[in-house]
């Protein structure tokens, strides 16, 4: 995992292994990007509606069926329908004019084996608009292709279009015209990139792999410029004032944008806990320009050295930014909480504040619970308020532990990039009491309007996370069984259970991919306006409530929330549920792809270190044995490698027979999921994140 610079937590990974992944939502509010989710949840009648479908007993062969390709470079494909348990084969002839990630519709057939195999009927949709490749120039023609070869894409280029490209340049092309009757497809080079410069490359290239649109219209930039630099006063006249209070932010190192600030103070039920949140929905209307962009946008998207934000920085990161000292548009969640954290009520209103400081995690960390005096005396005054607020922390936590929410917390690998934008280390951090601070505080606000919007039946978007699969908790149970470790689940599994395998574990090094065992069982959050509760945090309400600069469902809920209390100013909305509902999968689909897009970034760089560690030896864990081998994570960089079977040289390796593991005829050596290996890194491809590695013999 890597945190951006807000200190979200986001998920890693090649190919869907996660290491050490956090259930997104948990993740979400530790002051925490709402992240990759794998990431509690009531009984409702609506609980399918999140889940992941089951297998499909309605396709036959003959039938028609629609799904996106995954291509491999030997030149055939795999289609992945959703409800369809088994991916359809494509050979090589059916991925003509077909590239990876491609929507495409297919008639199934069985063939001899009786797998899936398809034929293409049509492509539904080109995933690939641009691309990283590489120019070749002839006197006479130009050429571009891809450097991932899944794509097998190579596109003529005319020379007025080669944008001051060179032979053998790095560039980012985008497609003008498919290919079509034999005809070639043609490119034009936007971008010209320096291979040595491995952090820009990995930026620019997912920006276009992913379609992330990083430019704003004209007619947004204006508007987002006509709010000003300051506040309105006379709009801050007609709001509550807590200026006087001395709200805090507490943000990573280098956050820019700041969305929440927190104040804490005792009171007669036990504690007076104010989330005041950014207000964004007063800038930011219903149909503006500025609102189109958002909505397209879905979310900020978080790189090592770069953002791309879902508002322009006018907004993101200065007027709707509560920045310390300045005055700032609000929208407050004041909470009564119990001195068992319990919320026993909530009220929601518009303000004005003036944040009293700027704390990172560090500092909060070192004066509120390392009680180093230099950091409390840097504090001041603001020491009291904040003591409160620990309390508040300590309170909200034991409930979590006994509703029995899942807890999951692996360290996180950060990566550290010198001047020159190179990966100079990955280093692997744990998250402190500051940040579980934040996050219990922003999960309290969340169901606190959730439970609101539900209460008075505004219509809203709920962030839901339904029951894991039975199938799934079956192979999660096999899988824990092959590592040895007892899982004894009931035939209603509720959260606690899953906790419950965790916590057994202790602080073992396999501890992180075991909780990435239990992650990939369970289905992903997602956004819709029926209310089926979170299973992962294990509460009947939830919703996203606390960053709307860079979420849009956050602001959606602001408009509800601001609907339902009857705030003026002409912000508020109230959506008709089907609205809600393409909003719920618009944005679901826009989360999605932002992780996707972080994941790359991160995979790719971390391959760039690697491939210049080619030659040394790391500790791995298996993560998965196939009957080519066992893929492994390098603990130290949390990336995935393949240990090919040719490459285990040690021994002669036969598979067992239930295929858990690889077993050495002469040693008795046992290579199963879950077991620690030292290996080499032979070989690396950071565009396709592949790493290869060698078997190291034991001492």
């Amino acid at each position: 995992m890597k945190t951006n610079g807000k200190g979200r937590r986001t998920h890693d990974g090649r190919q869907g292994r996660p290491a050490g992944a956090q259930p997104k939502d948990e993740a979400s509010e530790k002051r925490s990007r709402s992240p990759r989710a794998k990431p509690a949840g009531g009984s409702h009648p609506a609980g399918k509606a999140a889940r992941e479908p089951g297998a499909r007993s309605d396709v036959h062969a003959g039938d028609l069926v629609e799904g996106q390709v995954s291509a491999n470079r030997a030149g055939y494909g795999f289609l992945r329908v959703e409800g369809l348990k088994e991916s359809v084969f494509l050979p090589p002839q059916q991925m003509r004019g077909v590239m990876h990630g491609d929507r495409l519709s297919v008639r199934l057939a069985r063939d001899a084996s009786d797998r899936w195999l398809g034929t293409v009927e049509q492509v539904l949709e080109h995933a690939v608009q641009a691309f990283l490749g590489t120019v070749q120039i002839s006197d006479r023609s130009a050429w571009v292709s891809a450097t991932d070869r899944r794509l097998q894409l190579s596109c003529a280029v005319a020379h007025e279009a080669l944008g001051g490209a060179r032979n053998g340049d790095w560039v980012i092309a985008r497609i003008t015209r498919r290919g079509a009757g034999g005809q070639p497809p043609h490119a034009r080079i936007e971008r010209v990139l320096d291979p040595d410069r491995p952090v820009e490359l990995a930026t620019e290239s997912a920006l276009a792999r992913f379609g992330l649109p990083h430019e704003f219209s004209a007619e947004a930039l204006r508007e987002a410029r006509e709010w000003g630099e300051a506040v309105d006063p006379a709009e801050a006249a007609r709001r509550e004032d807590l200026r006087g209070l001395p709200l805090v932010t507490i943000d990573g190192e280098d956050a820019r944008d700041f969305d929440d600030a927190l104040y804490a103070e005792p009171s007669p039920e036990g504690f007076r806990l104010i989330v005041a949140i950014a207000d964004v929905s007063h800038y930011v209307r219903s149909g503006t320009a500025l609102d189109a962009q958002a909505l397209e946008r879905g979310t900020s998207v978080y790189f090592p050295t770069r953002v791309i934000p879902m508002l322009p920085t006018a907004l993101s990161d200065h007027l709707c930014s509560l920045a310390p000292g300045v005055d700032r548009l609000c929208f407050a969640a004041d909470m009564q909480v119990s001195s068992g954290g319990v919320l026993k009520s909530a009220r929601f209103y518009p303000a004005v504040m003036r944040s009293a400081a700027r704390l990172t995690y560090t500092q909060a960390h070192e004066a509120l619970f390392e009680g180093q005096p230099a950091a409390r005396t840097a504090l001041g005054r603001l020491v009291e308020p904040l003591q409160a607020l620990v309390e508040v922390f300590r309170a909200l936590h034991k409930a979590r532990a006994r509703r029995g929410a899942l807890d999951f917390d692996a360290p996180e690998a950060r990566l550290v990039i010198d001047p020159s934008e190179r990966v100079r280390a990955v280093e692997l951090r744990a998250r402190n009491d500051a940040h579980r601070l934040v996050e219990e505080c922003m999960i309290l606000a969340n169901v606190a309007v959730a439970a609101a919007l539900d209460q008075s039946r505004t219509p809203t978007l709920y962030r839901v996370h339904g029951e894991p699969d039975g199938e799934k908790i079956d192979r999660l149970v096999s899988t824990l069984a092959a590592l040895q470790i007892e899982a004894h689940l009931p035939e209603r599994i509720v959260t606690r259970d899953l906790q419950a395998i965790a916590r057994r574990l202790g602080h073992i090094t396999e501890r992180p991919f075991i909780e990435s065992l239990i992650v990939r069982a369970m289905p992903q959050a997602l956004y819709q306006p029926v209310n089926i509760g979170h299973f992962g945090l294990a509460l009947t309400h939830y919703a996203h409530f606390t960053s709307p600069i860079r979420r849009y469902p956050d602001l959606i809920v602001h408009r509800t929330l601001k609907a339902q209390i009857g705030a003026l100013g002409g912000a508020a909305v109230r959506y008709e549920p089907g609205e809600l509902a393409a909003l719920g999968e618009s944005t679901s689909r826009l989360e999605k792809r932002a992780d996707e897009a972080d994941r790359y970034v991160s995979t790719f760089l971390k391959c760039t270190y690697l491939r210049e560690r080619i030659g040394q030896v790391f500790l791995g864990l298996i993560t998965t044995v196939v009957e080519f081998g066992c893929f492994v994570q390098i603990l130290d960089v949390g990336v995935d490698g393949l240990l090919h079977i040719d490459n285990l040289r040690d021994d002669v390796y036969e598979m067992e027979a239930n295929g858990h593991a690889w077993r050495g005829r002469r040693t008795g050596r046992r290579l199963a999921t879950g077991t620690q290996v030292r290996v080499l890194v032979t070989s690396v491809n950071p565009i396709e994140g592949l790493v290869d590695l060698e078997l190291v013999e034991e001492p």
